[in-house]
C-alpha cells in the first residue's frame, strides 16, 4: 500500500522527532538543508534510538545505518515482506505499549475516513508520519484518495493565507491551532483544518472559523485503536466510525474492529447519544501500585496543583529505569523559582501518605509533550 517515498518520509521522522525530545522541545522547528547532512550531526544517542524504532515499526532487526536512503530502503523491504507497522505508546506507568497495524487494517481505516474528505486536493503536513495520526492522515489517507502531501515544519513561518490553497487539508493538533490563532493567521478560501492526539477546545475550533476556516475535523483515537470517533463542529458529539462494532451490554462500553477478533476497553469515560455518537467526558482514573499499594496520581495532581506556587502540574509512575515510586512535573506561576521545591514538598507530606508522595520534581514553563502535541513522560 505504501510508497518507497512514504518509508523514507517516516524514517526521516523517527530521527526528527528523536531530536526534539533529546532537545526537550515541545515543538521542535528542525533545520533546513540536507537531510542526509541533518543525519551527520545528529548525537549517537538520537542515531540509536531511532535506528531501533524504525526496526520495530517496519518489522526487523535493528541495525545501523551509513545513510538515510540505504536505510528507507531497507525498512521498505521489511515492510512488503511483513505488510504491517507497529505504533508505539506509554501508559501512565511509563511502559511502552506496541500496536500492530496490518495492511489491511490501515486500508480499512482510510476508506472509512474518505467520505469525510472528498473535496480535499492536497494534505498539508505538520505531524509526524512515524505515529499513528500522521501516518493515517499523511500517508494512508492520501494514497487512497490519490493526493499529493506537503510537509511542513510544525512552526513554520511564511504567510499562510498566501500559501495555502483551496482544497488543503492542513493535518495539526490542538498546540498547534492555539499558536496559529495567537499568531494572527487567516485561512484563504476552501481549507480544511484537521485535530487530533489530545482533545480540542471548542473555543479554538469556534475561532479558526472566525479566521475563515471552510471545514474542521477532530478524530478521537489513538494509536491502540487508530481513528476511532469523528467530529466536524464545536459542541458536536464524535460519530463511531463504520468499521468498529460497539457493545453496550455492561457499564463499560467495548469497541471491536469488525474486521478484528479482539475487543478493546478505552481510558476514556464516554457518554452514548445513540449507538454510534458519543462524547468524551474525561481520562479515567488510572490506578497505580507503589509498593503494593494502589494510588491515584490524577488525585495527587489535584492537590498539587491547589498549591499556591503551582500553575500546573503531571504525576505520574516512574519509568522502570527510575525507580518505583511517582514522579511530578510542575510549572510554576510567576514569582516562584524551583527554590520554592521544599515550600511544596512540606505541604504535599501534610497531605499526601508516603507511597503518594512524589519522590521526584521536576520544573519547566510548560507541560512536556511530543512532537505531536500530546503531553509525554519527561
Amino acid at each position: 500500500m505504501i510508497l518507497k517515498k512514504d518509508v523514507y518520509r517516516v524514517v526521516v521522522d523517527f530521527f526528527r522527532t528523536e531530536l526534539s525530545s533529546y532537545q526537550s522541545e515541545a515543538l521542535a522547528v528542525f533545520e533546513e538543508g540536507k537531510e542526509e547532512e541533518f543525519f551527520e550531526r545528529l548525537p549517537r544517542e538520537v542515531r540509536k534510538n531511532a535506528f531501533d524504532k524504525a526496526a520495530l515499526f517496519f518489522g526487523y532487526t535493528s541495525r545501523e545505518f551509513s545513510s538515510l536512503a540505504l536505510m528507507a530502503e531497507y525498512a521498505y523491504a521489511a515492510y512488503l515482506k511483513n505488510r504491517r507497522v507497529v505504533f508505539t505508546t506509554q501508559n501512565r506507568t511509563g511502559s511502552t505499549v506496541t500496536c500492530i497495524h496490518t495492511e489491511n487494517m490501515l486500508e480499512e481505516e482510510g476508506s472509512a475516513l474518505v467520505p469525510f474528505f472528498k473535496g480535499v486536493k492536497r494534505v498539508v503536513s505538520l505531524v509526524p508520519a512515524n505515529q499513528w495520526y500522521g501516518f493515517t492522515f499523511t500517508i494512508t489517507l492520501p494514497h487512497i484518495l490519490g493526493i499529493d502531501v506537503a510537509v511542513l515544519p510544525p512552526l513554520s513561518t511564511q504567510s499562510w493565507e498566501d500559501w495555502l490553497q483551496e482544497g488543503d487539508l492542513v493535518v495539526a493538533f490542538p498546540l498547534f491551532w492555539n499558536y496559529w490563532l495567537r499568531a494572527g493567521n487567516k485561512f484563504a478560501p476552501g481549507v480544511t483544518a484537521l485535530s487530533s492526539t489530545a482533545p480540542c477546545k471548542d473555543e479554538i475550533i469556534n475561532h479558526l472559523f472566525g479566521a475563515g476556516l471552510a471545514h474542521f475535523a477532530e478524530v478521537y483515537g489513538s494509536s491502540k485503536t487508530g481513528s476511532l470517533a469523528i467530529r466536524t463542529h464545536a459542541g458536536a458529539p464524535f460519530t463511531v466510525l463504520d468499521f468498529w462494532e460497539v457493545s453496550r451490554r455492561t457499564d463499560t462500553p467495548k469497541f471491536k474492529r469488525k474486521s478484528q477478533p479482539e475487543w478493546l476497553m478505552l481510558p476514556d469515560e464516554l457518554a452514548f447519544l445513540s449507538d454510534r455518537s458519543i462524547r468524551v467526558l474525561r481520562r479515567k482514573e488510572d490506578c497505580v501500585r507503589v509498593a503494593g499499594v494502589e494510588v491515584y496520581p490524577q488525585e495527587i495532581e489535584q492537590i498539587l496543583s491547589k498549591h499556591p506556587a503551582v500553575k500546573n502540574c503531571r504525576v505520574r509512575l516512574m519509568r522502570p529505569d527510575e525507580g518505583k515510586q511517582l514522579k511530578a512535573f510542575v510549572v510554576l506561576k510567576e514569582g516562584y523559582t524551583p527554590a520554592h521545591e521544599s515550600i511544596i514538598r512540606t505541604y504535599l507530606s501534610q497531605k499526601l501518605t508516603a507511597y503518594e508522595m512524589p519522590t521526584t520534581f521536576t520544573f519547566g514553563a510548560q507541560l512536556p509533550a511530543a512532537a505531536v502535541g500530546k503531553e509525554s513522560d519527561w
